[in-house]
């Protein structure tokens, strides 16, 4: 199992929560709050500490996807993280990069309960009202459901995210961009 799907799982088991604000907290990940108009957040490690910046202005829903996609590359991607050199998000969650798509993979994995997917599923629901149940951004559960389908869960996933498309989509859960 790739490390994007099984780490998230396993914090979710070792501190019995998916927030990622509480996971970084637990884990000695500084998470700050800044005034930007363009970045939604960015992660870097200064003298051996992490940390990750998300811009105050957007909404909590996008400021928790955020958190957990950053959160994603200071777990996944140390290594391009030393020197510090900070990862800069314009556009979170380009899927044409591989390493923006495992930060991508994880902050589904850890947002998304599979349970409760799982339940608005049978129950008969689209995307845009699961992910409106959910509390998630549609694009972001359309990157869970096509995971699930390549693990082998028989799925029908309506159509794949655009490229970059959390640089363009409105700050709401049913925004598909």
């Amino acid at each position: 199992m790739k490390p994007s799907i099984q780490l998230p799982n396993e914090l979710i088991a070792e501190y019995s929560t998916r927030d990622p604000f509480q996971i970084a907290f637990l884990m000695d990940v500084a998470v700050k709050f800044i005034n930007t108009k363009r970045q939604k957040g960015l992660c870097a490690i200064f003298d051996g500490y992490p940390f990750i910046f998300i811009n105050q202005n957007l909404s909590e829903q996008m400021q928790r996807m955020t958190c957990a996609h950053e959160l994603g590359h200071v777990l996944l991607h140390k290594d391009i993280l030393t020197g510090n050199v900070p990862l800069l998000e314009y556009e979170l969650f380009d899927i044409r990069n591989s390493t923006e798509y495992e930060a991508n993979v994880f902050a589904a994995n850890l947002l998304i309960d599979e349970t409760e997917l799982n339940e608005q599923i049978a129950e008969g629901g689209d995307v845009v009202s699961i992910a409106s149940a959910l509390d998630i951004n549609v694009n972001l559960l359309l990157i869970k459901l096509i995971e699930l389908r390549r693990s082998g869960k028989e799925l029908n996933v309506p159509f794949t995210p655009e490229r970059g498309f959390l640089g363009r989509i409105d700050d709401r859960a049913d925004s598909i961009g």
